[in-house]
């Protein structure tokens, strides 16, 4: 008994000991902390390398890549001596047949122009002046070296309008724009932007057009500032990105980076298309050298003529008669009348303007990027239908396969002017325009002076385009209608779709689609013309068997 009360009295007291410990241990520490303020630990902060260019010396680029010059349709439809106009004319056909037979003065005089480039407060001005409509791909370029870590500069552009007459010279500045480069980011701001509605790098004046780039000095010649490779994009400023690809999406991260995408995320770029115009973002990057916009529709032609026509207006063929079978000569009508079958720089400026008026670039390859222009075999009149497979060989051999699903391919012959699919996945990318006397004579109502062929070349390229941007039967009735051929009465009830893709105002030289605003049966075609269309299998439109809207 003695025992273990013993040892209940040492348990208890031994815990009486130590819960004075605990006590006496708290009660110290709140009197020792008391009043003390409690600090949080502050996160560590990233330091942000803010310099600009550490590694070379700074110094900004301007690349100037095209010019062209607006004006030309009014230009071309100014025919001069407008003693015509002054006619009480009142039957559209009489008045079209007389306009067409004036040679017009002044349409071939070419516009004459310089430019002027300011880079932070220093002056260019280009020694050579531009006689022409569109200087194609000049890729001109100067520099200037800037104070080293400048954040900013400014650059300022100008064209200047030339007139020279007899032995005076006048100028005056046609066209400006003013913009501020950042050396951090690698964008720029001001009258062209990022993301604007007319293209980055791509000024859409009232006068003209300008394509063109800056950049700075860059040690790795990526074209990606010091400054953005270390604090956004987190690459190597040492190492170039040009064709590197680190999210495996098909596009470089320069490209990417350039149009606003993220490098290290995928993309479905096979598929994406944000502007509609047929041209997925692998294809945009594949024509990044000839100005393709993601974000702003493009359309490319490839233009391909056939070499000229012989002059052979008759021919002799031995024939057997057919009342008395004895071999005999007869002469025939061949209508080979020696016509130069090319696509004129007149008429290629104006199909641009058109378009251009509707915020959609046409570029048209004849030669200046190294694919059109060429002169193919020149064959009789009969062999054009689609049946006889001349086309297709031109198609097959004179138009490469990494352009198919990227241009439309065109070729100005002596007669044809369809278009319709081939073999590549059968789409309506292959266009053809006839180019003979005759077909001026008739279809254009006597249209046979060299300023009223350009102006034809340019409505018929544009009717045949309009094919392949969706105005088939099914756009509307009026499409390819036939009262300009048979004479039907004025009341035909297609004549309110006011379009040159009507053979009525085709026949006018109605150098325009409609906009719809014309009457019941007319329809508004720049609203619901289809980019992208020529990239749409014939298969899947018409089904097979189906009827082939293609002339």
């Amino acid at each position: 008994m003695y025992l273990k009360y013993k040892q209940k009295l040492i348990i208890g007291v031994t815990l009486l000991v130590v819960a004075c410990l605990i006590v006496s241990s708290v009660f110290v520490y709140f009197e020792y902390f008391a009043g003390e303020e409690v600090v949080e630990d502050e996160p560590i902060l990233e330091e942000i390398d803010d310099r600009i260019s550490p590694l070379t010396t700074q110094a900004v680029f301007f690349e100037l890549n095209r010019i062209r010059r607006k004006g030309i349709i009014d230009h071309m439809m100014n025919a001069g001596l407008n003693i015509v106009d002054r006619l009480p004319i009142k039957n559209a056909k009489i008045y079209s047949i007389l306009e067409g037979l004036r040679l017009g003065i002044g349409w071939r005089k070419k516009p004459i122009f310089d430019y002027v480039i300011v880079l932070d407060g220093h002056e260019w001005r280009t020694t050579k002046e531009f006689k022409i409509w569109d200087t194609d791909y000049i890729n001109n370029e100067v520099f200037r070296r800037v104070e080293e870590e400048k954040p900013q500069v400014e650059i300022e552009f100008k064209i200047i309008d030339i007139e020279k007459k007899l032995f005076r010279q006048t100028e005056k500045e046609a066209e400006s724009f003013h913009i501020i480069y950042d050396f951090k980011t690698g964008r720029w701001g001001g009258d062209d932007y990022f993301n604007d509605s007319d293209g980055y790098g791509h000024f859409n004046g009232s006068n003209f057009e300008i394509w063109f780039n800056v950049r700075q000095t860059d040690y790795d010649g990526d074209g990606i500032p010091y400054w953005t490779e270390v604090n956004v994009l987190e690459t190597d400023p040492k190492v170039n990105d040009l064709n590197l690809d680190p999210d495996l999406d098909g596009i470089p991260t320069v490209w990417e980076w350039k149009w606003g995408y993220d490098p290290f995320t995928f993309e479905n770029h096979t598929y994406l298309d944000p502007d509609n115009d047929g041209l997925q973002n692998v294809e945009e990057w594949f024509m990044s050298k000839w100005l393709a916009n993601p974000f702003t529709p493009d359309i490319y032609i490839e233009a391909d003529y056939m070499e000229r026509t012989p002059f052979r207006p008759i021919e002799i063929r031995i024939e057997r008669g057919r009342i008395l079978p004895i071999t005999r000569p007869r002469l025939v009508k061949t209508n080979y009348d020696g016509t130069e079958n090319v696509f004129q720089e007149e008429a290629q400026q104006m199909l641009m303007e058109r378009f251009n008026e509707h915020g959609i670039t046409v570029y048209i390859d004849d030669g200046c990027m190294g694919g059109g222009g060429e002169e193919i075999p020149f064959i009789p009149q009969g062999a054009y239908g689609q049946e006889t497979g001349y086309f297709s060989e031109y198609y097959k051999n004179n138009f490469a396969d990494e352009r198919k699903g990227i241009f439309r391919y065109l070729i100005t012959a002596h007669g044809g002017g369809f278009a319709y699919p081939h073999d590549y996945k059968h789409y309506y990318d292959f266009m053809t325009t006839p180019s003979s006397t005759e077909f001026y004579a008739k279809q254009l109502y006597f249209g046979i002076t060299q300023r009223v062929r350009r102006i034809g070349r340019a409505m018929m390229v544009m009717h045949e385009l309009g094919h392949t941007c969706g105005f088939m039967g099914n756009h509307s009735g009026g499409v390819d209608n036939t009262s300009a051929r048979y004479g039907n009465p004025p009341d035909f009830p297609w004549n309110d779709y006011v379009s040159c893709m009507n053979y009525d105002y085709f026949a006018l030289r109605y150098f325009d689609y409609s906009d719809g605003s014309h009457g019941e049966h007319d329809t508004n075609d720049w609203e619901k013309i289809d980019i992208g269309f020529f990239q749409r299998p014939s298969i899947e439109m018409e089904g097979l068997g189906g009827e082939d809207f293609s002339s």
